[in-house]
């Protein structure tokens, strides 16, 4: 246990996220079964926050991070007992009740639970964002787009304060109901995006039956009607996908050159537009790209 925590603080003190989540992700059975030791502050580090709390705080913020990691990964006891689950009426306590409201199609009540949650509770930005979600889900629940992409921005802007990998989920919620409200609007805009996430779906299913010079054509069609949308069109948002499916055909195709052209315009767009998990694909693909024996390389879904 020693040893993983070493590295987990490590990871933390340098910043790099991507090896900390893959620690807690590979670690994660040992450390939920170890939590009474882990959760509790080393003995330098209680006579540190004595001394000093700053000095304990990276210590204190750091297991707070393998909390909620462990949550997201299925293993929630950690940050109930972080949050203080086990006292009535804490937060995490009335969560988990705003939840099982939900779950019995209460809606109001859920919402007001959360809302009263939120009001109490504004210190952790990690917190505040998983409750403007859960208020984000309930309200497209009813089937309120407006009140729901509300929500999910504040979720997202509280989780780019948090870090870690929230900050992909509530940016793809935010793109899913911004993209749903065009749709049902049905604005220019709105149709715009419709036609394109149409022909993206036909150009997948040609690529999936290794139809990739057609898939190609019809991606290549799309891309000169994405050079006359307007800069901030709902449609900007699929242009990594289509650079990344361009890729991919080209890498089936035999045609390297082309394939680590398109990835690499894919990776940039995502990059550019803060899609991580698009990123890491395209990352990942263009690795694959200058192997010399080429293995499947990931598609987006």
């Amino acid at each position: 246990m020693k040893r993983v925590l070493g590295a987990l603080d490590a990871a933390h003190r340098a910043g790099d996220d991507a090896r900390f989540r893959a620690l807690c992700e590979q670690y994660a059975v040992v450390l939920d079964a170890g939590r009474e030791e882990w959760l509790r502050a080393p003995q330098h580090v209680a006579d540190a926050f004595r001394q000093s709390p700053e000095q304990a705080r990276p210590y204190l913020r750091m297991i707070l991070r393998v909390a909620r990691e462990l949550d997201a990964l299925g293993h929630p006891e950690s940050l109930r007992r972080l949050a203080g689950a086990e006292r009535p009426g804490s937060p995490q306590e009335k969560v988990h009740e705003a939840q099982l409201l939900a779950e019995d199609g209460e809606q109001e009540a859920c919402e007001a639970l959360l809302r009263e949650v939120l009001d109490e509770f504004t210190g952790d930005s990690g917190w505040t964002s998983d409750i403007h979600g859960r208020l984000c889900d309930c309200a497209a629940r009813r089937n309120d787009l407006d009140t729901a992409i509300a929500h999910a921005r504040q979720a997202h802007a509280f989780a780019q304060q948090a870090g870690g990998r929230r900050v992909a989920d509530t940016a793809t919620s935010l793109a899913a109901l911004l993209a749903a409200r065009e749709l049902r609007l049905g604005t220019p805009d709105g149709k715009r995006l419709g036609a394109c996430r149409e022909t993206l779906t036909r150009a997948q299913k040609l690529s999936d039956r290794a139809r990739f010079a057609e898939s190609n054509r019809l991606l290549r069609e799309l891309l000169t009607q994405a050079s006359t949308w307007p800069r901030d069109a709902a449609a900007q948002r699929h242009l990594g996908k289509i650079y990344g499916l361009m890729g991919l055909n080209h890498f089936y195709a035999g045609d390297r050159d082309e394939a680590r052209a398109w990835t690499e315009r894919a990776l940039h767009e995502c990059r550019r537009c803060r899609d991580t998990v698009g990123a890491e694909i395209y990352r990942a693909n263009l690795e694959e790209i200058g192997r010399a024996d080429p293995p499947p390389i990931a598609r987006r879904g």
